[in-house]
């Protein structure tokens, strides 16, 4: 029991460094190459200049995206709660490494995405961070969650 509670933690600590440490670091840089991910209003440009805004807005910007942020991590830590109990449940079922890889990347893509979308009306987010949510759900879903039949038998 104690190890399936570590193995919870760790699938969600890793679920929130990538998902939402990824959408994080997305928000945040894509400003510095003239792309705003987010707001109602213009974005600097594609003028091939870098950094396309400046320092003190750059940095302003990733204040305002640390907070959606916090809204953001209750979300996601249900999220990959539920990625996990599915994965687990079907590892535990004997599913084959690649069936439970498919389905939990799937899922978690979907949830990603999902959560990502939900919450960006508050900071009228674009398309472009909500699909890049997507990838990242689908890679720790078929990548980084499933564990191998020896390390299940092993550990």
């Amino acid at each position: 029991m104690k190890r399936l509670l570590l193995d919870l933690l760790k699938s969600i600590d890793l679920y929130i460094l990538v998902v939402v440490g990824g959408s994080l670091c997305f928000l945040s840089l894509a400003p510095l190459f003239g792309y705003l991910p987010y707001s109602d209003r213009p974005g600097p440009g594609w003028f091939g200049r870098f950094p396309a805004i400046g320092w003190t807005d750059f940095w302003h910007g990733v204040d305002f995206i640390l907070g959606w942020a916090l809204l953001l991590l209750p979300y996601a830590i249900v999220a990959g709660l539920i990625v996990f109990a599915l994965a687990r449940l079907l590892e535990r079922v004997k599913t084959p490494r690649i069936v439970v890889a498919v389905i939990c990347a799937l899922l978690a893509g979907f949830m990603s995405g999902y959560i990502v979308l939900a919450l960006g009306w508050y900071i009228a987010i674009a398309d472009a961070p909500v699909y890049f949510a997507i990838v990242l759900g689908l890679i720790f879903g078929g990548l980084l969650l499933p564990r191998s039949r020896a390390v299940r038998e092993s550990g």
